[in-house]
């Protein structure tokens, strides 16, 4: 997000990897999250905000598909066995930033795993809770839908 605050301000769109590590006051994540048992194509399911957050620049939506998803793109985070690596690499990339990381129960790492990660590099975590059902892109019957969303805060 960009707002006036009077100092230099920007927005990037990148892999998380390519980006440098310092120089920032608080790092919001919001990786995608890992299912235990099948990939989470961050770009199946979101690929509308995907295109727009880039202003549709990049690979053309799949004509074939009733949606127009977006070809899949490889990412550890949607894997259960990447998924826990890929985390603490990112939360060691920005260990001089507070660190304010958003993840689901219905995934791959769980709530304890991600907090210890955080404590490699933050000495005070807080874990706030919410409990949340999934309406969008599933239908009624889905057995998922019923997840508490955690928000890991580290400083």
């Amino acid at each position: 997000m960009v707002f006036d605050s009077g100092r230099p301000c920007a927005a990037t769109s990148s892999d998380v990897f390519d980006l440098p590590a310092r120089g920032y006051d608080v790092v919001y994540l919001d990786p995608p999250y890992a299912p235990p048992r099948d990939d989470n194509c961050y770009i199946k399911r979101y690929h509308f905000l995907e295109g727009l957050s880039v202003y549709w620049a990049g690979p053309a939506p799949l004509a074939a598909t009733r949606t127009r998803k977006l070809p899949k793109r490889y990412t550890p985070f949607s894997y259960a066995r990447t998924v826990t690596e890929a985390l603490r690499r990112t939360v060691r990339q920005f260990g001089d930033s507070a660190i304010v990381l958003s993840y689901s129960s219905n995934a791959v790492p769980d709530a304890a795993t991600i907090e210890g990660l955080l404590r490699e590099v933050k000495r005070h975590v807080e874990v706030r809770e919410i409990d949340h059902t999934y309406a969008f892109g599933t239908h009624p019957a889905a057995r998922r839908r019923a997840a508490r969303e955690y928000l890991f805060i580290g400083q």
